[in-house]
């Protein structure tokens, strides 16, 4: 095997140098010339947030309504259920909700069904915390055309809501910097 004069040898690593670099940037280029992928389904939050009229922090809109399938620790799995619109019929065992985009579902209310309302005077209610506790309420304290935000698991054809939230948060405290929900963005 040749050996390299140490000229040859730095003149051959400035000219790969200088390939990887550029395609680098070709590659760069070439990316930033794409369209931005649109995804499959809408994203959803596990539970339900009081409905806000604020786009994501993402620019995709809030989600009107999902369904999605989450792994449980024992291994099995729940289909979960999120939507926002309005009451069309109510009675203390179910609540049918109806989205913007026309889309009806029927909701079992249960005993385990946690329900609760945005008071008028929430801002005041915060008392130095971050995140307020909304009120309890009952199925009788909702009503048809209330605005609300529902989550469910579906089991079969039969749909539990789990939470349900009714109203809107004023505009000050949909969160920070537009993140509305827990975890990371």
């Amino acid at each position: 095997m040749a050996t390299l004069s140490p000229g040859l040898r730095k003149a051959l690593l400035a000219s790969g140098i200088t390939v990887v670099l550029s395609g680098g940037g070709a590659a760069a280029v070439w990316a930033g010339t794409q369209p931005s992928p649109t995804p499959s389904s809408a994203s959803v939050s596990a539970g339900p947030t009081p409905l806000g009229n604020a786009k994501s922090a993402d620019g995709r809109g809030r989600a009107i309504h999902g369904e999605h399938v989450v792994k449980q620790q024992d291994g099995s799995y729940r289909t979960v259920l999120t939507q926002s619109g309005t009451i069309e019929a109510v009675n203390d065992s179910e609540v049918t909700v109806k989205s913007e985009d026309g889309f009806t579902q029927r909701y079992v209310i249960s005993a385990d069904t946690r329900i609760s309302t945005v008071p008028p005077d929430l801002p005041g209610r915060r008392n130095g915390k971050a995140k307020p506790s909304l009120p309890a309420a009952t199925a009788a304290d909702l009503k048809p055309g209330d605005t609300v935000r529902v989550s469910g698991t579906r089991e079969g054809d039969a749909v539990t809501a789990t939470r349900v939230v009714s109203g809107e948060l004023p505009a000050g405290l949909k969160g920070a910097h537009g993140h509305r929900g827990h975890g990371p963005k």
